[in-house]
């Protein structure tokens, strides 16, 4: 468990300020993804969608706030390799992440 200093434990952040806060983005490749909706099923915070009809049903990322918290479920239940996370999650003034390494696939058993 990380220690934290007495700066540290006195800042306030401030959430929609990119400065403080920054929430995980996805890729989409529109041209791999075939709309089954198997990545917003499993997004725990509830960041993809799946919109259109037929041939132009593609998943989606929510764009006003999206609550991505970069666990790379996406990417991992995505038969196309058409998801990825490009930007992490990163809480840097309020929370301290530890052992954050870098994304790799999941262990397939």
């Amino acid at each position: 468990m990380g220690e934290f200093t007495l700066f540290e434990m006195l800042r306030i952040p401030t959430y929609d300020n990119e400065d403080y806060a920054t929430t995980g983005r996805v890729t989409i490749d529109l041209e791999k993804c075939n709309g089954c909706g198997l990545c917003a099923k499993v997004c725990p915070g509830k960041a993809l969608y799946v919109a259109g009809e037929g041939k132009d049903r593609k998943a989606h990322m929510h764009a006003d706030f999206p609550q991505c918290m970069s666990c790379n479920d996406c990417a991992a239940i995505c038969e196309r390799d058409a998801i990825f996370v490009s930007v992490p999650y990163f809480f840097p003034f309020f929370f301290k992440t530890q052992g954050k390494g870098e994304f790799s696939p999941p262990r397939k058993f």
